[in-house]
């Protein structure tokens, strides 16, 4: 008897060459993206969905008991409070993999223009396969009004082949496109684009304001800097893969007042 498949169960896209292909390109292609609207924000109108006011919990001292993720690289030693009420799914999700291991000897495949850098992978070429070691989870992107990508913030995201954007295992450092595109982070723009609260903060801590909405913010780095500032300046290959090894030696979970700065 042949063996039974269900019938609703659609392939993995992630396991894909195409989606491989994919992820490498659309590395390079979303800040050439940014390089044209930034021009159109320069002279546009206020984007949706961006509330007047907004708690911004990123820029707050969190409590002793708020959990930290802290990932030992090869660069040095990053330490980001996750918010499990604003996402409950993905801490969850995440934390889970933490606590097994599973990012420990992952790599940070890739580092774009110096404005976010792609880790949490199983391969250190951002064109690589999708093992059976990598964890390929789909979970629903949760948007909150009080999470937003500044500078240090950490979003997880991956792609469907619907254009569906989701979380996975795959996480983004956040940093800034000021020098990528100046004009773009023009505070006058910026307030134009995103409102007086928000133009505000992505003018003064920086960020990829392109981001906003898109994806699961799930983190903010609050200690580590110097390792941060090593990983995002890494020179890199055209492909946007370092040309050296950056490695998380080791990830875990502890709590603010454990890991205080």
């Amino acid at each position: 008897m042949d063996a039974y498949e269900n019938p609703h169960k659609r392939k993995n896209p992630f396991q894909s060459k195409a989606f491989s292909r994919y992820l490498g390109f659309s590395l390079v292609a979303i800040l050439l993206i940014l390089a044209f609207v930034g021009i159109i924000w320069i002279a546009g109108g206020r984007k949706s969905g961006i509330p007047d006011e907004i708690d911004f919990i990123q820029l707050k001292t969190p409590d002793d008991n708020a959990p930290v993720a802290v990932f030992e690289t090869n660069l040095g030693t990053i330490k980001a409070v996750l918010f499990p009420e604003e996402t409950p799914e993905y801490y969850t999700y995440f934390t889970g993999l933490v606590n097994s291991g599973y990012y420990d000897g992952t790599y940070v495949c890739a580092s774009v223009e110096g404005a976010y850098a792609l880790g949490g992978t199983k391969f250190s070429d951002p064109n690589g396969e999708y093992g059976e070691e990598s964890d390929l989870t789909q979970i629903k992107e949760e948007i909150s009004d009080n999470l937003w990508p500044i500078k240090g913030a950490m979003c997880s995201f991956v792609r469907s082949g619907f254009g569906k954007n989701y979380a996975g295992s795959s996480f983004i450092f956040v940093n800034d496109v000021t020098e990528v595109n100046e004009a773009y982070m023009d505070e006058g723009a910026l307030k134009r684009a995103y409102g007086d609260e928000l133009g505000g903060v992505f003018s003064e801590k920086g960020g990829v304001p392109n981001f906003s909405r898109k994806y699961t913010v799930f983190a903010q780095v609050y200690d580590g800097w110097d390792a941060f500032e090593a990983i995002l300046g890494a020179e890199t290959l055209e492909s946007s893969q370092p040309v050296e090894d950056i490695v998380f030696e080791r990830v875990y979970m502890s709590t603010y007042g454990e890991e205080k700065p």
